[in-house]
């Protein structure tokens, strides 16, 4: 249930509430996670946190600082519901009818995932969340800079699979005009930092962890900070963990010896390690000089090379916005762009030998430093396009809007743009109810966005993988994430679900 028009007053009489039922509970520490650009106080009236705390966040957590920008408070919560009615009357269901009207109609228990939006704070995440059926509280009190974290099950294994602790946090108090959370890594030889722009599962980890081990400065993998400073951009560390699957954990394995196992991901895809034995590499406030797109190729030897920059940045800005889901927020979009588009960008296609890829960084490394110029990579595409995983990610880089198409709408419009004639692929597909209809729907609402603008069409047959469509059960389906709102431009319709409405 989502309740949109809670006053201020009411929203700020949560917040009170709330802090009055945590008041009865003990406080068992008060911490101080240091990130440099924010100092956050961490109260914690639950002893459980302490081991998840310090084992993710080694390096920044302090015991003391002498001023703090926001604090953080958690909790362990056992009976959401229960939470829910004492902060707020609206929450309870014998005093408000609408919430005994829905359960009636609809039996189900989990009419007490609340939501709460305020403008002020998000246009598409609440400024209260309480998920009953997943067992969390979050609650982002921007007024105060006080955000609140309630947990029901704080066992390792089940709490690392949501990822890295507190990133959805830190991620609103470091949200500033020049300073952002950015879902990447980086390294640095020679105080050159590289800055690897890639979503999971390119090889970003194991290069990021294998060159600190060989001898290169670290910031960070997975989640870091980027603060642009009098036209320089820096880094900044957060976690002390990383993250690795069980095939690259073995292959360091006699690297990683001394590093302290913290979890799998409840999934076992993941191993989770503290590397808090490598903290001497560690670096902060470290300059960005250079982008580097790392990709994983079959081929026997490693080579880096320039390359445009618009897929790297897709990358680099999606993964950030989906981890934090910040898609629809065109600002920062518009800031991550403006951050690192003045830098070089290279390509950098692995080959299988790990050792080699680092090897050969370093030697790229020695001879960049070296360069006497840098020279800037300019790029006047308007359009940053990703396909990975045979899904299309579109950035604007215009407006900040983001387009996001599933497998079907992605093999559509590779074709078109491979210069497949519309009339081939709709022969293709006859076999799919309207499908004439739906595809120029399809291409009308690419037009009508500058994205498939002067496309020459040829006599080629079109290529179109049935699987896809099968997954996507003949939907073609795009999002546009824009002005902080999430559009359907193709959605399913109850009489034809291969409808496509565009807004």
């Amino acid at each position: 249930m989502r309740f949109e028009n809670l006053e201020k007053k009411e929203i700020r009489n949560c917040f009170n509430n709330l802090n009055d039922y945590l008041n009865l509970k003990d406080r068992k520490y008060v911490k101080y996670i240091d990130l440099k650009c924010a100092v956050i106080r961490l109260i914690s009236y639950s002893a459980e946190f302490i081991p998840l705390s310090e084992k993710q966040l080694t390096y920044v957590l302090k015991d003391d600082m002498p001023y703090y920008d926001a604090t953080l408070v958690v909790w362990k919560e056992e009976d959401m519901e229960n939470l829910a009615k004492k902060i707020c009357d609206k929450f309870n269901p014998r005093t408000n009818m609408r919430l005994r009207i829905e359960s009636l109609i609809f039996k189900e228990n989990d009419i007490f995932d609340i939501a709460v939006k305020d403008d002020d704070f998000s246009f598409n995440k609440p400024v209260i969340d309480i998920q009953n059926t997943r067992g969390f509280f979050i609650g982002n009190d921007y007024q105060t800079n006080t955000y609140y974290y309630g947990v029901r099950n704080l066992e390792p294994e089940e709490f690392i699979k949501e990822g890295h602790i507190f990133v959805q946090f830190f991620n609103n108090i470091l949200k500033t005009k020049t300073t952002n959370l950015v879902h990447g890594a980086v390294v640095g030889f020679d105080d050159n930092g590289i800055l690897f722009c890639a979503r999971g599962q390119r090889g970003k980890s194991t290069l990021a962890v294998l060159s600190m081990i060989k001898g290169f400065d670290y910031v960070s993998d997975d989640y870091l900070i980027l603060s642009k400073e009098n036209n320089e951009l820096y880094s900044y560390p957060i976690y002390s963990i990383i993250t690795l699957s069980p095939r690259m954990y073995n292959e360091l394995y006699d690297y990683l010896s001394s590093s302290r196992f913290v979890s799998n991901n409840a999934r076992k895809d993941k191993y989770v390690f503290n590397i808090s034995n490598f903290h001497d590499k560690f670096k902060v406030k470290y300059p960005i000089k250079l982008c580097i797109f790392p990709e994983i190729t079959s081929n026997k030897n490693p080579s880096i090379y320039p390359c445009k920059k618009g897929r790297a940045i897709a990358q680099l800005i999606h993964s950030t916005l989906m981890q934090t889901a910040d898609l629809s927020d065109t600002k920062t979009v518009k800031k991550l762009i403006d951050m690192v588009y003045d830098f070089e960008f290279y390509k950098f296609d692995l080959c299988c030998d790990i050792e080699k890829n680092t090897k050969f960084l370093k030697e790229f490394m020695n001879e960049f430093k070296n360069k006497k110029e840098i020279q800037k990579c300019e790029n006047s595409e308007r359009f940053y396009i990703d396909i990975t995983f045979d899904l299309a990610n579109i950035i604007d880089s215009t407006t900040g809007a983001i387009y996001s198409m599933n497998k079907f709408a992605t093999c559509v419009y590779e074709n078109l743009v491979a210069g497949v004639k519309k009339e081939k692929i709709i022969q293709e597909l006859q076999y799919i109810p309207n499908i004439e209809k739906n595809i120029n729907y399809l291409i009308d609402s690419l037009k009508q966005r500058g994205i498939l603008a002067d496309i020459v069409e040829t006599d080629k047959n079109p290529s179109i993988n049935k699987s896809f469509i099968e997954e996507s059960k003949s939907v073609l389906s795009i999002h546009q994430y824009f002005n902080k709102e999430c559009i359907e431009l193709v959605k399913e319709n109850k009489e034809n679900r291969n409808e496509l409405c565009i807004k």
